[in-house]
């Protein structure tokens, strides 16, 4: 054979592998897929457990801030009593004459950790937080 032809063949062979090989195979496909199954295993759990810890904190800090609220209008001694929605839609009188402890409940809070509730943790598992706040204006936490 010439070295001309030879060099044709050879290009031919050339391109035909380079168009052959333009791909991924079928065991490289699975391997990622197994590495997407692998991270998306973990990654998905801690997510879970983040929006839970979320989700018990702003249940928890919707309850303290309307304690806080009732507190000041308690401890201020202000003679109009003024009406507070608690969480679950009920109505506490707050300020004026109160001469009675009122108490607040959270939503339901099920979460496998502890909370926090103005200064005191409580351990889980918990199904809600209770404060109480005095005439005084001051607030104590409980688990329900």
């Amino acid at each position: 054979m010439r070295a001309q032809t030879q060099l044709a063949l050879l290009q031919q062979l050339r391109q035909r592998q380079n168009l052959v090989r333009k791909g991924f195979t079928l065991v490289e496909l699975m391997i990622v897929v197994a590495i997407i199954g692998l991270l998306s295993a973990v990654a998905l759990p801690q997510f879970l457990a983040a929006r839970d810890r979320a989700d018990a904190k702003a249940k928890v800090g919707e309850l303290v801030g309307l304690a806080k609220e009732c507190a000041v209008f308690n401890a201020e001694s202000d003679t109009t009593q003024t009406s507070v929605r608690t969480p679950q839609g009920s109505f506490i009188l707050c300020g004026g004459n109160t001469t009675s402890e009122r108490i607040m409940s959270s939503r339901p809070i099920n979460v496998a950790m502890p909370v926090e509730c103005a200064g005191s943790t409580f351990s889980a598992p918990i199904s809600g937080v209770k404060i109480t706040i005095s005439t005084a204006g001051q607030m104590a936490c409980t688990a329900n």
